[in-house]
């Protein structure tokens, strides 16, 4: 049925309603049941502004569109004529001087963004990808040596989060365990869990926001400085000291693109390990396809669990001029929300969606976004680290298994996991 004529609906029952944080409080599986009947009867629909506490109080926050189908995300994602990024990229408004200083050239369009994302794009040539990949594979071994005598623990704190937070220790020139490279972890994952009561620590959601990236572009800044003067192999090194049409990144764009490499490219990738190690628990069958032939089912199994997963739930974009998503009416202003965890189920696209597959083929997931110049920079690294830690956490400790249910946040822009306590067979 058509909805262009409809009235655009502002109240939802609790079961429906986006716009509530006891929503976002929900399991994961209990949330897309809600998006399984947007996708049906809603697939655009109009919700309130999420109760949030981004803006400063007397500041009012809009409603958004929620947008819950592949091909929908698809195109919102791909008309940047119509759709911009620049007037924010996540569901709930913020001061735009925050936005500006923590998104980099995600929240840019047109030829600012070309030319600030041409610039990091400089540091990922072929020779450095390979250089990471190689950290990657080291840190991933080395980290198994470590822990596998010890035969249980929470294997999120123990793995999950320590090889993406080794990995952007490299990254940011800093030595692995350092004082810095904690920081950067801590910080990372609490800049993007601001509404989840152990990230917040009591503070609102904009000073948790805001606090915590001043704490990784601190970091950053210190080894900018150092690395204009004395470049090194590292990625911070690499991105001060690109060039791209004859310019460089400001200070400021500096500051702005490793705090969202801290967070964004940190944080997701911690998150959809600590996810994989949880999946493999629940989906014993899965894991036994995937120690038959190891290397021909990896590529796979990354994809199906960034697809299950979702570690980013959404991105935002706005209309700058009237068009149609659908069969919806958008006017120009309007704020669009392409919610990547419910298009990666759409049962039109993806076969038998709530089922964890690794065979699945093809598996066309938004896992990294859904097309346009804003796919993920960082998709190769991401996957990269999650190949190791299945090749050599499975290959190394085969038996591992989750001991207790696992604490999950709350959290509507990441799909995020606090804790996840496992056991395993140790070394002899």
């Amino acid at each position: 049925m058509s909805t262009i004529d409809a009235p655009a609906p502002t109240e939802w029952p609790a079961d429906l309603d986006l716009g509530a944080r006891e929503f976002w409080a929900q399991p994961f599986a209990e949330r897309e049941k809600a998006f399984a009947r947007l996708r049906r009867d809603h697939p655009v629909s109009f919700h309130r502004a999420y109760e949030s506490s981004l803006l400063p109080p007397g500041e009012d926050a809009v409603g958004f569109w929620a947008v819950t189908k592949w091909a929908d995300c698809k195109q919102v994602s791909r008309d940047v004529d119509t759709f911009v990024s620049g007037k924010g990229v996540l569901m709930e408004d913020m001061p735009e001087v925050v936005t500006l200083a923590t998104t980099s050239f995600l929240a840019m369009d047109g030829p600012e963004h070309r030319q600030v994302r041409g610039i990091v794009s400089q540091a990922f040539t072929p020779r450095n990808v390979r250089k990471m990949d190689g950290w990657i594979d080291g840190e991933a071994k080395k980290l198994v040596d470590e822990i596998i005598g010890l035969g249980e623990g929470d294997i999120v704190d123990l793995y999950a989060k320590m090889l993406p937070g080794r990995i952007f220790a490299f990254f940011f020139g800093v030595d692995a365990g350092s004082e810095d490279m904690h920081t950067i972890m801590e910080a990372a994952e609490r800049m993007l869990a601001w509404d989840d009561p152990n990230c917040a620590l009591g503070r609102d959601a904009l000073t948790t926001f805001a606090e915590e990236a001043d704490r990784i572009q601190e970091i950053a800044m210190k080894r900018a400085d150092w690395y204009r003067e004395n470049p090194e192999e590292n990625l911070v090194s690499w991105v001060v000291n690109a060039k791209f049409e004859d310019r460089v990144l400001d200070d400021w764009e500096i500051a702005a693109f490793f705090s969202l490499l801290g967070s964004a490219a940190n944080d997701t990738t911690r998150h959809s390990i600590g996810h994989a190690f949880r999946l493999f628990h629940e989906n014993p069958d899965q894991l036994a396809l995937l120690k038959e032939d190891m290397e021909g089912r990896l590529d796979g199994a990354v994809e199906e669990i960034l697809r299950f997963v979702s570690p980013v739930q959404h991105f935002r974009r706005t209309a700058v001029k009237d068009g149609v998503i659908g069969d919806q009416e958008i006017k120009a202003g309007d704020k669009i929300v392409m919610w990547y965890c419910s298009g990666n189920y759409d049962e039109d696209v993806f076969e038998d969606p709530q089922r964890f597959d690794i065979l699945r083929t093809p598996n066309k997931h938004l896992g990294f976004g859904a097309g346009g110049p804003h796919f993920c920079i960082g998709s190769a690294l991401g996957r990269q680290m999650i190949k190791a830690t299945l090749r050599e956490v499975y290959t190394r400790m085969p038996d591992l298994h989750l001991t207790a249910e696992p604490e999950l946040q709350v959290n509507n822009f990441i799909n995020g996991i606090h804790a996840a306590q496992a056991a395993w067979t140790p070394a002899s």
